[in-house]
């Protein structure tokens, strides 16, 4: 990636792979940005001129499935980890509760660049400190009252209601929680995001549960008895008829959100993921890396691009509803510029499940609003920071 030609006009992006899921555009062309939305204008004297030949230009990512609340156990900053990722929106999961959504707006939301909206726990303390027990334990800290004022005070961060409804977090009250989530979404007219992991919420009560637009998340986990494919190998009746109404699957890869032999089975019967996100953390960073390496563990499976980056733009964006994840002019300037490293790269899970792909994604720059938050040291870019 050149600079060849400076200017105070805008900037175009010259002669990269052009990815635009919402719209199908796939080809070389130049992108141009000014005023920190993409502009419809041809290339203008005075424009700044970026050869990124030989390199994808896509929306901005959105991972749909993060923990950006600083300060509290599973919280990273949000900025250092989607700004090198190319990530540009970055939806919580339940990070905070109503009881903490103020300190969680405030310390996290107020103090970043990148763009974030939240699920709200249905739990009032969220995920305060998943090491020492699930928020779910304790049923008197889900309100459903509280909830909903929560969500009506802040319509404008919250997308929608989360439940972690398994035995590692619930236990016995795991199912009501499943209830009291439901009920709660249905209120406030917004989607719900379920959690699958351990029973004794299984996953047919789980996929029953689901309505049109909501979310299952760690949808590709490898937890025996609870996985979206049967013992037979086959996807769950249940799960495809949730598909049928409209429910989404999303990865959140987390610690043990994923398994490879799961994700190859479900993609082996044609059915791919339709949010493809990191649930990041203090505890899952190690093993999750950032949302480029997840995307590439797809790329390894056999996805194509074009359907890896639907998933990682498209289609969360929908759902955190901020007008991001496309290049139609207009839009937010929000853009990662990837080079596509060949080589062959290991890549296993945390049921044993590995695979060897041909190649990985890497960030070259990221563009915020126009603004370049991350570029690769070695470019231009990158030492300008502009």
């Amino acid at each position: 990636m050149t600079v060849v030609a400076e200017g105070a006009g805008g900037t175009v992006l010259r002669g990269g792979v052009v990815h635009d899921p919402l719209s199908g555009v796939v080809g070389v062309r130049d992108l141009r940005i000014e005023d920190g939305i993409v502009s419809a204008q041809a290339p203008q004297p005075g424009d700044r001129v970026v050869d990124v030949s030989g390199l994808i230009v896509a929306p901005g990512l959105v991972d749909l499935h993060t923990h950006v609340f600083s300060g509290q156990d599973l919280g990273v900053p949000a900025d250092a980890v989607a700004f090198p990722a190319g990530v540009t929106t970055m939806v919580d999961a339940g990070s905070a509760g109503a009881h903490l959504l103020g300190a969680f707006r405030a310390s996290a939301v107020d103090r970043a660049a990148v763009r974030i909206r939240a699920f709200l726990n249905v739990s009032s303390i969220g995920t305060t400190s998943i090491l020492l027990g699930g928020e779910l334990r304790a049923p008197w800290y889900v309100s459903e009252d509280a909830a909903v004022e929560a969500v009506e005070a802040n319509r404008d961060l919250v997308i929608g209601i989360k439940v972690r409804a398994s035995a590692d977090v619930g236990g016995e009250h795991a199912r009501a929680a499943l209830a009291a989530a439901r009920r709660v979404a249905d209120r406030v007219r917004l989607p719900l995001m379920v959690h699958l992991g351990p029973a004794p919420a299984g996953i047919d009560e789980i996929a029953d549960t689901l309505r049109e637009g909501d979310v299952l998340t760690h949808a590709f986990t490898g937890w025996e008895g609870n996985r979206v494919v049967g013992d037979d190998g086959l996807i769950r009746s249940s799960i495809r008829a949730a598909r049928e109404r409209g429910v989404m699957l999303d990865v959140g890869h987390g610690m043990s959100g994923f398994s490879l032999d799961v994700a190859r089975r479900m993609l082996e019967q044609g059915q791919v993921p339709d949010s493809i996100s990191t649930d990041i953390h203090a505890y899952s960073r190690e093993r999750v890396v950032d949302l480029p390496t997840v995307m590439s563990k797809f790329l390894a499976l056999g996805m194509p691009l074009a359907d890896v980056l639907r998933c990682t733009t498209t289609a969360p964006a929908r759902v955190a509803g901020t007008g991001a994840g496309t290049l139609a002019a207009g839009s937010p300037a929000d853009v990662v510029v990837l080079e596509r490293v060949a080589g062959p790269v290991a890549f296993d899970d945390a049921f044993g499940g590995t695979a060897t792909g041909h190649e990985r994604l890497r960030v070259v720059a990221t563009f915020l609003g126009g603004r370049v938050v991350h570029g690769a040291a070695d470019t231009p870019l990158g030492k300008a920071g502009r």
